[in-house]
């Protein structure tokens, strides 16, 4: 199975996972940085316990649903105890991301397509992370 474009995208993955940890490490608070931490962790895990690329996401990727699976009970916990709205957006997204593992279990449904829906999450994620470093940071400027 090739993915086209598979290399860019790791890459530009890697590039917003290390930006936004480090981003997250200097100007972040303590919520910032452990779920920064926890998205950088998770990452590498995954790479580590993941299947080689020919038989991935054939079947149900027991050991990146565990690390994904954990990410979400952290940023359930981080959720639970903060005072503020957004790391509600990263557990919901982080729960998609785990939900989407059972994909294999629909019928003819392809590797490709189950890959995508797990990782696509990523982005969004880190995304949402940096914007809300980005705003604490300038809010702190101002006021």
């Amino acid at each position: 199975m090739k993915i086209p474009g598979h290399f860019s995208v790791q890459l530009n993955n890697g590039v917003l996972l290390w930006a936004t940890t480090i981003y997250a490490l200097r100007k972040g608070g303590l919520e910032e940085r452990i779920a920064a931490l926890g998205l950088f962790i998770s990452s590498y895990l995954t790479w580590i316990v993941i299947r080689p690329f020919a038989t991935r996401y054939s079947n149900l990727e027991i050991p990146v649903v565990s690390v994904d699976a954990t990410l979400a009970v952290i940023l359930l916990w981080l959720a639970l105890r903060s005072d503020k709205f957004w790391p509600l957006w990263l557990v919901a997204m982080q729960i998609l991301a785990t939900l989407a593992h059972f994909a294999p279990w629909v019928p003819h449904i392809i590797p490709w397509g189950y890959g995508s829906a797990v990782a696509i999450w990523g982005y969004p994620m880190l995304i949402v992370l940096f914007v809300i470093i980005r705003r604490a940071s300038h809010d702190q400027h101002l006021g």
